[in-house]
């Protein structure tokens, strides 16, 4: 019996074996256009694991007539690599056509290592192929990634791998009939890993009178959670559930990534996330849940931590939604420079105001009710903040109407509408400042002994 491993003596070695990936080596595919002049550019494969990505990189330097050179940042350091690709630098592979330098788990190095290679793709000395799980956007440097085509994989689909586990058995047992229920099962588990399922049919075929049942004992239970795009994906998954409001999809996700093995203060994380950026101040208790069951989960860790963590999930689902502080704030980044009015400015010292800053300012707390200018003039009635939802307009509450101008509003209103009518509430809000709510309150006054003020409640028939 072969010492190599099942998926490596499976290893295909020209494009028709692979399977899978027809968004790249489909006519059309990404790879295959980019190939087609027999030109291999650097690049970056990433994917979730067991999709070939070192396959593909092994055939595709063979096609374009490139050497192939392969490197782990797994097992070898920045320093090494870079002795590596010095001492390589004078074999002969390197003196006519550039090789491939193949760089498995690319993102192990921290982007200063990743620079390590600029000048070798910058001479043209060397092609890089990295191969990575995780998303370049997050772990390789722009100089890197400015220079690399970046080639996304898909996790292999069940109809895929079932393929290769029959191809796999007609050349390790040929003439021999195939367990369909094993290759079934495995296609299945392995959550498309084709590396773990043919390594999931190797352990079949060692075992002593196998069945599919001490196969699943020895297997354990379906692989549903890696840290390439399965890490993203779940927590993309989760967090828009959560701006949703669907508490059963938002508990489902939560449970793949603890079951996955996702550290919770991950989860915790985009929990607070969430809080702030979809629930905001439509319900503020929202993110001090969330940031108490972060630290809750620090002290208790799993498997205890579901507990507070499923508790405010819940309440972050069923909170009402607002993004009104996320676009607040990027509005106002998104403001131009503009100077500071002089009446705010600092004005602590002799020599600022002889300069006159501070000139004009006139101290809050001696007189609420008095208006003053902050914003620059160049800005001046300029709105960041817009409140969406009634739990955020209610801070406005506070401001009530000016008595004198809203009694003169509601005099002309009357006069006009002796039998009474629906009033304008949002043109007299807009004009005094105030909340709708502010408004009645203070219109409950003025109406008291000749107006009673009802709310209103319309059903319509649907078209």
């Amino acid at each position: 019996m072969s010492h190599i491993p099942l998926p490596e003596r499976l290893r295909p070695t020209s494009l028709d074996e692979v399977v899978g990936q027809a968004h790249l080596l489909g006519p059309k595919g990404a790879l295959t256009r980019l190939t087609a002049g027999g030109r291999l550019p650097s690049m970056v494969m990433w994917g979730p694991p067991g999709t070939g990505k070192t396959t593909l990189a092994r055939i595709l330097a063979e096609a374009t007539g490139h050497g192939f050179m392969e490197f782990s940042g797994a097992s070898g350091s920045a320093a090494e690599l870079k002795k590596f690709l010095a001492d390589s630098r004078e074999m002969p592979l390197f003196r006519k056509i550039p090789p491939v330098v193949f760089l498995d788990e690319i993102h192990r190095f921290n982007r200063a290592q990743q620079d390590i290679l600029l000048p070798f793709l910058e001479r043209g000395e060397a092609i890089l192929v990295g191969a990575t799980t995780e998303n370049p956007a997050f772990y390789l440097n722009p100089a890197l990634r400015s220079r690399c085509q970046l080639i996304a994989l898909k996790a292999l689909e069940p109809a895929h791998i079932l393929k290769v586990l029959k191809r796999a058995w007609a050349k390790e047992r040929p003439g021999a009939l195939g367990p369909s229920d094993v290759f079934e099962w495995l296609s299945n588990w392995a959550g498309g890993d084709l590396r773990s399922a043919l390594s999931g049919l190797e352990t079949w075929m060692e075992m002593p009178d196998p069945d599919l049942e001490s196969l699943q004992g020895a297997l354990g239970g379906r692989m549903m959670f890696d840290r390439a795009d399965g890490h993203y994906d779940l927590a993309s998954a989760f967090q828009k559930s959560l701006r949703g409001s669907d508490a059963d999809a938002a508990l489902y996700y939560l449970s793949r990534m603890i079951r996955g093995g996702e550290d919770p203060r991950f989860i915790a994380r985009r929990l607070m996330v969430c809080a702030a950026e979809d629930v905001g101040n439509a319900d503020p208790q929202a993110f001090l849940l969330s940031e108490a069951a972060s630290r809750a989960v620090e002290q208790i860790g799993w498997p205890e931590a579901r507990i507070p963590l499923a508790q405010a999930v819940i309440y972050v689902v069923n909170a009402p939604k607002s993004n009104a502080t996320v676009l607040a704030v990027d509005a106002a980044l998104a403001a131009e420079d503009a100077p500071i009015p002089e009446a705010i400015r600092d004005a602590h010292t002799s020599t600022a105001r002889k300069a006159g800053r501070g000139a004009g300012y006139h101290y809050s707390h001696d007189d609420y009710d008095r208006e003053q200018t902050f914003l620059p003039d160049k800005l001046r009635g300029t709105t960041f903040y817009d409140p969406k939802r009634p739990q955020e307009r209610s801070w406005r509450d506070r401001q009530e109407p000016g008595t004198v101008a809203l009694a003169a509003l509601w005099q002309a209103w009357v006069e006009t509408h002796p039998d009474g009518g629906e009033l304008p509430l949002e043109a007299w809000s807009a004009a005094l400042s105030c909340s709708r709510e502010a408004l009645a309150r203070a219109l409950g006054k003025l109406a008291a002994g000749r107006f009673t003020l009802r709310r209103g409640l319309t059903a319509k028939p649907m078209a």
